[in-house]
């Protein structure tokens, strides 16, 4: 369709709308010519070898992730959460990357024997659909046939949409995974139309045979909103959580600060605006005694601030701070509460390697932390930037032993039975559940 003069005079709602069709239709029929960047073939990327030689009786699975995770491009590891290297698990990897920005010196890279990373650099909007497309034809058809036998998309927008046309193009089955729940509305406040963005990601889903996202409560939350989709399950976790809770560890902080009787603990980076300053203040009214320490794990340019604001407070000599460490286990172990008031990457980690560690948890409520623990059981919950609720549930791990003792068992046996620990299962299992959208069609 084309979009006339009067356009831009037409209600929002009709606009997006019209934007949205004009995106589907054009990602659908585009043949445009698309100037990129100077590309590497495959076959230089394999420095001389031959094309790959198609089979069509195999046993093999070659799969295509689409993803705007610019954090696959670090070529260190073909890791999609940080565990699970790619490269052992299927027989062939083939991973788009969108990113907006210029074109890339090498688009093309062979990362790993078995893993080659495209890199898809334009525009954002319909030049970077159509760049994707064009990367896709060139580098993965081959003598007629296409390269992949199942495509998986890594969120419900661009990737999902490049992912449902090259399913289209190319009859093969296609599965989506979802990271984060995109069916509430707040998720697209960082986009320019987020009402367009949500429309598109429910369009897109609702089209996809088999879905897999990373918690039990999302699943199920996705089951009830696209019945008709039938295959939808929680993709395998695995943390290395026995290493942690079998470890001895090498120091007791109570030890260490000895003229403290209870330790509060937190750790992160101590940047403008860090949660470490909402720890502070939250133990501010528990510290009336002097043998509640908190001690603040982490490093960053609020240091100072951070120090002035204890000292501001009145609790300049109950506030202690250490750089960070990779010991971090042993401070685990030997405090009485960790503390967590962040809800980025490294907090989600932090928290499971303290259920290992079996200290009590008093964190910030978020869906990976609601999936892995219950509140009241296994962890204390309190809404994001809750300093009143974060106080009210550190007061009851510091008055009851009994809650303290409960939590210490019941978050280290949530972790367990929630997570793979052994490396191979969850391989197996991570490839099984991919792999059952070649079945779904």
């Amino acid at each position: 369709m084309k979009r006339s003069s009067s356009h831009i005079n037409k209600d929002a709602s009709v606009r997006q709308q019209e934007t949205l069709e004009f995106v589907l239709a054009e990602a659908a029929n585009a043949k445009k010519k698309v100037i990129a960047g100077p590309k590497v073939s495959i076959a230089e990327a394999r420095h001389g070898e031959t094309y790959y030689e198609i089979s069509s009786n195999r046993e093999t699975t070659r799969l295509l992730f689409i993803s705007q995770d610019t954090s696959l491009l670090n070529q260190t590891t073909q890791s999609l959460d940080g565990y699970l290297n790619l490269s052992e698990v299927f027989d062939e990897v083939h991973i788009v990357v969108l990113q907006v920005g210029l074109p890339a010196r090498n688009p093309v890279l062979r990362v790993a024997g078995n893993v080659w990373l495209y890199i898809v650099s334009s525009k954002a909007g319909l030049s970077q659909l159509t760049a994707a497309k064009r990367m896709i034809i060139e580098q993965l058809e081959f003598a007629g046939g296409f390269r992949a036998d199942l495509i998986v998309a890594r969120d419900p927008l661009m990737s999902g949409y490049l992912a449902l046309w090259a399913s289209r193009k190319y009859n093969r089955p296609a599965q989506l995974h979802i990271l984060e729940d995109f069916t509430e509305l707040s998720r697209f406040k960082k986009y320019t139309h987020p009402g367009l963005m949500s429309y598109l990601a429910g369009y897109v889903t609702k089209r996809f045979k088999s879905i897999r996202t990373t918690t039990d409560s999302l699943t199920k939350k996705l089951k009830a909103t696209y019945p008709a989709v039938n295959d939808i399950a929680t993709l395998p976790r695995f943390h290395n959580f026995m290493a942690i809770a079998t470890a001895t560890a090498d120091f007791d902080i109570k030890q260490k600060y000895k003229q403290f009787s209870f330790i509060i603990l937190y750790v992160g980076q101590l940047h403008h605006g860090a949660k470490a300053f909402q720890a502070i203040d939250s133990a501010r009214n528990l510290m009336r005694s002097p043998k509640v320490g908190l001690v603040v794990m982490g490093d960053g340019e609020a240091r100072a601030e951070l120090q002035t604001r204890a000292r501001v407070i009145g609790i300049p000599d109950q506030v202690v701070f250490e750089k960070s460490t990779d010991d971090i286990n042993s401070y685990l172990k030997s405090a009485d509460v960790l503390i967590v008031p962040d809800t980025d990457d490294f907090s989600e980690e932090l928290t499971i390697k303290g259920a290992a560690a079996s200290i009590p948890l008093v964190i910030a409520k978020t869906e990976q932390r609601s999936d892995l623990f219950e509140d009241g059981l296994s962890a204390l919950f309190f809404a994001d930037n809750d300093i009143i609720a974060m106080s009210d549930q550190m007061k009851k791990v510091l008055n009851d032993l009994g809650v303290r003792q409960d939590l210490k068992l019941t978050a280290s046996a949530r972790v367990a039975d929630k997570l793979h620990e052994d490396p191979r299962a969850y391989k197996l299992d991570y490839r099984d559940s991919v792999e059952a959208a070649l079945f779904s069609e």
